[in-house]
């Protein structure tokens, strides 16, 4: 991580696309497939000592990296969790404020279980965020597709946003999906 493009997502731009999508401060914010932070990080620090990051991944190494990314920032609100599981997650209902799926849904072998269980732990209120970077290419589906398969398990179509955000250590422009639980 020591890209220019890195540089600015961890130090600023991260945080700025976060409160653009919702994140607040004291939010209780799962980041599912969280890789080695891209948005653990900014997220950690947009919620302050008062919230917390869940950073899922089936990856130990990039769990690893990540909490030693947060310690030599001095961040103490994330929690890691290693888990080769897709559709079991080890929190009760409506534990969560937010929940980031970003470029991970072209991944998940049963989505549908995935979602109902995502949507199982999400409060009320909740942002269920999703940015679909493989739909087309990975998953040949169009955005509308996504939307419409999210929506099935219950969660309501909040708003789509085309933003700059990080990919793979470059920054990038893409569209992210928005939902709610009510």
């Amino acid at each position: 991580m020591n890209s220019d493009d890195t540089f600015r997502w961890m130090n600023s731009q991260g945080e700025e696309f976060l409160k653009c999508i919702g994140i607040r401060r004291n939010h209780l914010v799962l980041d599912f497939g969280c890789r080695y932070g891209t948005y653990s990080i900014p997220a950690a620090k947009l919620v302050g000592k008062g919230g917390k990051i869940f950073a899922v991944d089936k990856n130990i190494e990039y769990l690893d990296r990540l909490l030693n990314f947060a310690k030599d920032k001095g961040l103490t609100n994330i929690e890691v969790i290693l888990s080769s599981k897709e559709t079991s997650i080890p929190f009760d209902n409506q534990y969560v404020d937010a929940i980031l799926l970003y470029d991970v849904l072209h991944l998940i072998k049963n989505r549908e279980k995935l979602l109902i269980e995502l949507y199982r732990i999400l409060k009320f209120g909740g942002i269920f965020s999703v940015y679909p970077k493989h739909h087309e290419t990975e998953m040949k589906m169009d955005l509308a597709e996504i939307k419409k398969e999210i929506e099935e398990v219950g969660f309501l179509f909040d708003l789509k946003i085309f933003k700059t955000l990080m990919h793979d250590d470059q920054l990038e422009n893409g569209y992210v999906l928005n939902f709610r639980k009510i």
